[in-house]
């Protein structure tokens, strides 16, 4: 993810990327989908029926939320023309992708929370009926790594907004870089906040938002921005 645009030092350029691939967007994807096969495997290693459970929610809604938070990408690689992350911040140096595609934003940031296992859909973490979920069963060290990879998975999320909607580096008086993680923190900073705003979902809620609403609007937005792009 580019946190920031090339600085000249001794005359030298550097990127402050590490790599710059042509489809890094579906690299980022590819990899966030990773994410279903700890909780599940950490569930069904537990021996626990709840741990399980927790397990099992976690890949469901992974699996299905992913789906809808594709379509929102495909709708900011449409309005850049690249998959690369780089060309996607370079092409909003004039007007952010919130402001040309806020739907798909919407979306995003919903998927996000699902997939981050953030409230309202923290359902394999549900405390009430799972007893802290596919978790449920470690302590000491595995307990900590379970929630430094998901606090990590937060704030890779936070980057990934920044850089798809936020305008990347982009920003006035100060360096790029600073804004970078201002952008990120404060995403990071809504994700934490709104877990005490909204009330947990029940599964088949859950679901039923992905499967009945997220996923149709997010194919109706998709064929809206590539009509106005024809038109315009």
């Amino acid at each position: 993810i580019p946190f920031g645009d090339a600085i000249t030092i001794l005359g030298r350029e550097i990127t402050l990327y590490l790599a710059n691939p042509d489809v890094g967007i579906l690299i980022i994807l590819a990899l966030g989908t990773l994410g279903a096969y700890g909780g599940m495997l950490g569930g069904w290693s537990s021996g626990n029926k709840y741990g399980y459970t927790g397990g099992l929610r976690a890949a469901a809604i992974i699996i299905s939320y992913e789906l809808s938070m594709a379509f929102a990408v495909i709708c900011v690689v449409m309005l850049s023309g690249s998959l690369s992350l780089v060309d996607i911040v370079l092409a909003q140096s004039g007007m952010w992708n919130i402001v040309l595609a806020p739907v798909a934003f919407i979306i995003f940031i919903i998927s996000g929370l699902a997939e981050l296992n953030r409230t309202p859909f923290d359902m394999p973490e549900a405390e009430a009926e799972l007893c802290c979920g596919y978790n449920v069963e470690y302590s000491s060290m595995k307990f900590a790594l379970f929630f430094f990879g998901e606090y990590t998975h937060l704030f890779v999320f936070g980057c990934l907004v920044t850089t798809l909607f936020l305008g990347g580096w982009h920003g006035p008086f100060l360096p790029g870089v600073v804004w970078f993680f201002i952008k990120t923190l404060l995403v990071v900073f809504f994700c934490i906040w709104q877990r005490a705003t909204f009330p947990r979902l029940r599964y088949d809620q859950v679901m039923k938002l992905e499967w009945k609403f997220l996923m149709p609007l997010a194919i109706v937005n998709i064929l809206v921005t590539a009509l106005v792009m024809a038109v315009f």
